[in-house]
């Protein structure tokens, strides 16, 4: 579910803003994308953990704000201490 804020951010129109609780997870490499001189940045809201992409491309009005299907929280991982047999 997301919060109010992501519910109102606009998404494929260049310039919109995000909001203030999303939190930038780095730059995404990608060689088609950089060869055109767009640039993506994958963020993630600190309140709703909805995952989001921001591309940056003058060439493409429609580029800025889109959710990406990181939705769903990694699962956690615990490592089990081995057991050991009496004998």
């Amino acid at each position: 579910m997301l919060c109010g804020q992501c519910a109102a951010i606009t998404v494929d129109q260049a310039g919109a803003p995000g909001h203030e609780n999303l939190v930038s997870l780095g730059y995404v490499r990608s060689l088609p994308l950089a060869q055109r001189g767009v640039t993506h940045e994958a963020f993630t809201c600190g309140e709703c953990g909805a995952n989001w992409d921001y591309l940056r491309d003058r060439r493409n009005p429609a580029s800025g704000w889109a959710r990406c299907d990181r939705t769903m929280p990694a699962p956690k991982r615990s490592i089990d201490p081995p057991t050991v047999e009496a004998g």
